[in-house]
């Protein structure tokens, strides 16, 4: 946290300040945590105490008129003095934010060597973000030798200690199985996605980015069902990413649900805003061809098909017929699975409302 213009230029004196939140998982002004993610999370480098966004946001982390912590009555100086003072005294807290510095070239020469020599000092003192920390740099092999088992390892370790660290954990691991897939052992993801399976994931998975790590997770070992569930879930999220909807319709695509994989490509933004999709690359194109294939004959008996006797399905607006009776004959046909796919089309454009970056829905 930035000092007030009052405050003094000079580190404060550590004389005299005790850390009494030595793991400071929870807002210390609304008590509301244990916050898992560092992104959530303000942290005095006085005396490690932690705010929650929101009250930092309302300034009840910051006494403005002392210009000084509220809870150890220091000045509040963003200080990498103070912080390594701490970290060498041996705060876990301080030890984690002064890895995380070295890491970013925050105040600090780049080192992702003194990033991981942090993370561990406050790994063996049981703080969870560095044990997610030291899981990515494992995951990534900045700072240390490339090592999925370890990182799988610090993961789990990091999602034992609390549930709320679970949903970080998770996306880890779906990081961690996706590498092990595209080294080409299979075995070692499975056995990975086994592991994040006994976290209770439906409940515990609950941010857009873990959500979309797992279908990707699902997509590179073939299971192609699943990984439309968590793509789903991730292109619907309030944190919508779109590449999880490109994923979708890859899977539809797959699936041969191609009223769903329509609903999907419609979502989209525009191909130039989503550069990194490979599902877009790989499938998209062919979607499209076959959508426009569509229109030229009865899905039922291939009836040849212009503008003037061409009726579209109302719902999905994507199969077409020459005849009510057709229409009839898809929509009641069991083995072709319209009636279910049109439902669920429907539901979709439903939630879909609430995204703010809708694509051209009908």
């Amino acid at each position: 946290m930035a000092a007030s213009s009052n405050a003094s230029s000079a580190s404060p004196s550590l004389e005299g300040i005790v850390n009494t939140n030595e793991n400071p998982h929870c807002c210390a002004v609304c008590l509301v945590g244990p916050v898992a993610l560092a992104g959530h999370l303000i942290i005095n480098c006085c005396c490690g105490k932690a705010a929650c966004d929101k009250c930092n946001d309302s300034g009840k982390f910051y006494d403005q008129n002392s210009a000084r912590c509220p809870f150890c009555h220091s000045t509040i100086i963003d200080s990498i003095g103070v912080i390594k003072k701490q970290a060498k005294k041996g705060h876990a807290w301080a030890q984690v934010s002064l890895g995380t510095r070295y890491s970013k070239g925050e105040n600090v020469t780049q080192s992702f060597y003194e990033a991981v020599r942090w993370f561990r000092k406050a790994s063996a003192k049981g703080n969870p973000r560095a044990m997610l920390n030291l899981s990515v740099s494992c995951l990534e092999g900045e700072g240390c030798s490339r090592d999925l088992a370890e990182g799988r390892a610090w993961a789990q370790k990091a999602a034992s200690i609390d549930d709320h660290f679970k949903d970080a954990a998770i996306n880890y691991l779906a990081l961690i199985a996706i590498a092990y897939a595209e080294d080409c052992n299979r075995d070692e993801a499975q056995s990975t996605l086994s592991a994040i399976l006994e976290m209770d994931v439906e409940n515990v998975a609950t941010t857009a980015e873990a959500q979309y790590n797992l279908g990707c997770l699902y997509y590179n070992l073939d299971m192609f069902p699943s990984a439309l569930k968590w793509y789903t879930a991730s292109a619907l999220h309030r944190d919508y990413d779109a590449d999880a909807g490109c994923g979708a319709m890859d899977c539809c695509w797959l699936l041969d649900r191609f009223a769903e994989a329509k609903f999907w490509l419609s979502f989209a933004p525009p191909r130039e805003e989503i550069p990194n999709s490979q599902h877009w690359d790989r499938h998209a194109p062919r979607v499209q061809q076959y959508l426009r294939d569509l229109r030229q004959g009865c899905t039922v008996c291939s009836a040849p098909l212009a503008r003037s006797n061409r009726k579209l399905c109302k719902g999905c607006k994507t199969y077409c017929y020459c005849s009510r009776e057709c229409q009839k004959v898809h929509w009641n046909r069991s083995e072709d699975g319209h009636r279910e796919e049109c439902k669920q089309v429907m539901e979709l454009k439903e939630k879909a409302k609430s995204i703010e970056w809708q694509g051209k829905l009908e």
